[in-house]
């Protein structure tokens, strides 16, 4: 980098703002621009109260009171830096793009007021950062102010990131429609241009972190600049952290401010970014900072659904973030040495980067951002403490996995005592002794067979004893497998006769029930699938209505004893000879006997 053409990101540094404490200064320029506004004329005042936080700009709070009525109003000063001060175009984005926003009902952000030259901001020479610029010509802002806090100073929950979630796919729905000619710019923290920060990693301190964020520049050039193409493109808020998110009455979003990094760029990383800024917020610092990222992911979802290519690359684009906030830090702490502030605040970043593209499996956090992205997910089964994070219960964990351990004993992961029964018929007169145990699974998507081993390789990292698990499906033909592994849902939902319901129209009424069977001997072990399926169609419901879906689905195989009968209507020992559950059992007890000869 040299300096005779240093980048945007360096002249942030050289011309932020250096008012700080000289409310003086302000109060002139405010007097002299915005004398209208603040109803000078007429005997109105205002008072700068404090400083507030802010990145590379300054911002600042102001009380205006007028001689009329008691009233008093707060408005906010924003004095933007040197280089985004240097193009009008990008202020009046600014300005735009709030005013668009704040026309939609659900929306609430701060607006700029008129100066007395009529238009939305003015220019004012003052003092920055880099004494040799300084002083520089600075736009000036007056806006108006979202009562509340700053999401920052909050006890943050996964309700509230939920509903933060929410908040910004309301602002992406409406930015859909938006446009504007200086959205189409170069931003540093933009992560369509995560390759950029190569020239920044020379500031890291360490070897270690250097080689860090260069494995996540590689990963982001090698998978996800090959789908750009296909990834959805918008005008993007850019910066939906805590800092930015105000909360008010009731813990209930009051509104967004801060429009300073808004481009145009990759729809997805609008949630991307606020994504990793939730793993930072007080709630993520607690241990819980996957569970805060998935908290967001699952509100944002709810109302502005990704596509699969998007949910493809949440992880690497979430790690581009911290990535570029780690990165950018470095390097403003390698201007500013004596602020021992940076490195503490680039801390926590850098500590989750780590664990997240370091320590926590990929295939693990995909599973996990898909569980959030399921609709029928509880917020509860998503607010778990992160992998990395010490189990103060190990011995205990320890010792009931010995309970477990007998190489003769089989866990088979149900709390249905009934299915319990119908299996232990199935494989009697096996060596394996079965016995059951209730643990709750995430309900996973996918092919059946690849829930079936993902959810047995979590059964068995959880219990360490040999395990079998097992998935149902119901499949009707005239709908191309459908319901098939949701039946429960839909059973659920519809009951027996909205099963049938769902065939009216249909000349074709067959089905097949499947069950897949996987089974794994122990920890590191390989898990094997038996897959059992069995012709049937699906009829009005006939026999006991206690066994999920058993009386709607009619048997075509077997004998006299079977075939004509719904599963409900079947002496067991019977059932247990046709059953697509007794078929996949059976490869089961086949495949132990030959294991244990």
């Amino acid at each position: 980098m040299s300096s005779d053409a240093p980048s945007d990101e360096v002249r942030r540094k050289w011309l932020k703002p250096a008012i700080g404490e000289n409310f003086s200064l302000l109060n002139d320029v405010l007097a002299s621009s915005f004398s209208t506004a603040l109803e000078l004329s007429s005997g109105g005042t205002f008072n700068i109260l404090k400083q507030l936080d802010s990145y590379d700009d300054e911002n600042f709070l102001l009380e205006h009171k007028t001689t009329m009525s008691a009233k008093t109003t707060k408005y906010l000063v924003k004095v933007h830096n040197g280089v985004e001060s240097e193009d009008a175009k990008i202020i009046d984005y600014q300005n735009t793009i709030m005013t668009h926003l704040n026309s939609h009902p659900s929306i609430n952000t701060t607006v700029p007021l008129i100066s007395d030259d009529g238009a939305p901001f003015t220019s004012h020479k003052l003092p920055v950062a880099s004494p040799k610029h300084s002083p520089a010509p600075l736009t000036v802002r007056l806006l108006t102010y979202i009562e509340g806090t700053p999401m920052a100073y909050k006890q943050v929950t996964p309700a509230l990131l939920f509903s933060a979630g929410e908040y910004l796919a309301n602002v992406d729905s409406s930015l859909d429609s938006f446009s504007h000619p200086a959205s189409e710019r170069f931003h540093a923290w933009d992560q369509k241009n995560t390759s950029s920060l190569r020239e920044f990693v020379k500031y890291i301190q360490t070897p270690e972190r250097q080689q860090l964020v260069g494995s996540v520049i590689d990963a982001f050039e090698e998978s996800v600049l090959p789908d750009a193409s296909s990834l959805r493109q918008g005008v993007l808020q850019s910066d939906f952290n805590d800092a930015n998110i105000i909360i008010g009455a009731s813990d209930k979003i009051a509104g967004v401010i801060d429009f300073g990094d808004s481009v145009k760029s990759w729809r997805v990383l609008d949630c991307t970014v606020a994504m990793a800024y939730a793993m930072l917020s007080s709630y993520g610092k607690t241990g819980h900072s996957l569970a805060a990222s998935a908290a967001f992911l699952a509100g944002f979802n709810s109302k502005y659904p990704l596509t699969p290519n998007e949910k493809k690359h949440l992880r690497t684009l979430v790690c581009c973030r911290l990535a570029c906030s780690a990165t950018l830090g470095a390097y403003s702490y390698s201007q500013d040495p004596a602020n021992k502030y940076l490195l503490l605040h680039a801390e926590p970043c850098w500590r989750t980067l780590e664990m997240v593209w370091n320590q926590v499996d990929s295939d693990y956090l995909t599973s996990f951002y898909e569980l959030a992205m399921d609709s029928k997910t509880d917020l509860c089964l998503l607010s778990v403490p992160d992998p990395t994070v010490p189990d103060h219960f190990q011995k205990l964990r320890s010792s009931t996995k010995r309970a477990f351990s007998d190489t003769k004993t089989i866990t088979f992961v149900t709390g249905n005592k009934k299915k319990l029964e119908e299996v232990q018929k199935i494989m009697d007169n096996t060596t394996a002794t079965i016995t059951n145990y209730k643990l709750d699974l995430p309900e996973l998507q996918g092919d059946p067979l690849y829930v079936s081993e993902e959810k047995c390789k979590l059964a068995v990292a959880e219990l360490g004893t040999a395990v079998i698990t097992e998935d149902t499906s119901l499949c009707f033909n005239a709908l191309n497998g459908m319901p098939g592994p949701y039946i429960k849902w839909f059973l659920d939902k519809c009951g027996h006769d909205g099963l049938n319901k769902m065939l009216d129209g249909f000349p074709d009424r067959t089905a097949y029930a499947q069950t897949v069977v996987a089974y794994c001997s122990g920890p590191g072990s390989p898990v094997h699938l038996f897959d059992g399926r069995t012709k049937g169609k699906i009829v009005p419901p006939r026999g006991p209505l206690d066994f999920g879906w058993d009386p709607v689905f009619e048997c075509s195989e077997g004998g006299p004893s079977s075939a004509g009968l719904t599963y409900a209507e079947m002496d067991k020992s019977v059932k247990n000879t046709v059953s697509h559950r007794a078929k996949a059992f059976q490869q089961l007890k086949n495949f132990l006997e030959k294991e244990s000869s």
